[in-house]
């Protein structure tokens, strides 16, 4: 078997991503700018580590580590669209999200039970992306910045948490595809 591309990552429900679906469609219009590739609702997530590529043996321990995370479930408020690095020079759109410290703990137990099979995350900026500006207009990044503005505020909704997932990305021309390897239960 060949290496896999993997993350381990919170899927949103179906009331969240209806929501998302609305912001990127009707609020910000995202359909209108070429500039941006827009996230597909289903593709939509909570990203706690990228893995990259592991080979079967590592698949193995990571799930085994993955196994072993003990939290409760949590609530997190998805509020705020924004962009990284800035709303001036945006390469990724985003939601944010607040109320975030057991998301964070989360992440940290996870990071800690990958030591030794994975390198230590970098900064955890918990965040969903809605879009990826893939050639910047400097027009349209203009207009799209003037939209995402008044929404930095903007509450999206409240999302329960009671598992997480280590998922497989295999890249097409068409976008990444997302696939559940296993779930794990808080």
């Amino acid at each position: 078997m060949q290496s896999v591309r993997a993350f381990i990552a919170i899927d949103p429900d179906n009331e969240i991503r209806q929501r998302l679906l609305t912001i990127q469609r009707e609020t910000l219009e995202m359909h209108q700018f070429t500039s941006v590739k827009v996230v597909h609702p289903p593709a939509t997530h909570i990203t706690l580590s990228f893995l990259g590529n592991i080979t079967p043996p590592e698949l193995s321990t990571i799930r085994d580590a993955l196994r072993s995370v003990s939290f409760h479930p949590f609530c997190v408020t998805l509020n705020g669209i924004g962009a990284f690095p800035n709303i001036r020079k945006m390469r990724v759109i985003h939601v944010g999200l607040s109320d975030s410290a057991d998301l964070k703990r989360l992440h940290q137990l996870i990071v800690e039970s990958l030591t030794g099979v994975r390198a230590a995350e970098k900064r955890f900026d918990p965040h969903i992306t809605i879009g990826r500006v893939k050639r910047a207009i400097p027009s349209e990044m203009k207009d799209l910045a003037t939209l995402m503005a008044p929404l930095s505020t903007l509450v999206v909704g409240r999302l329960n948490v009671s598992s997480f997932q280590l998922k497989k990305s295999t890249l097409t021309p068409n976008g990444p595809i997302y696939d559940t390897l296993e779930e794990f239960k808080l």
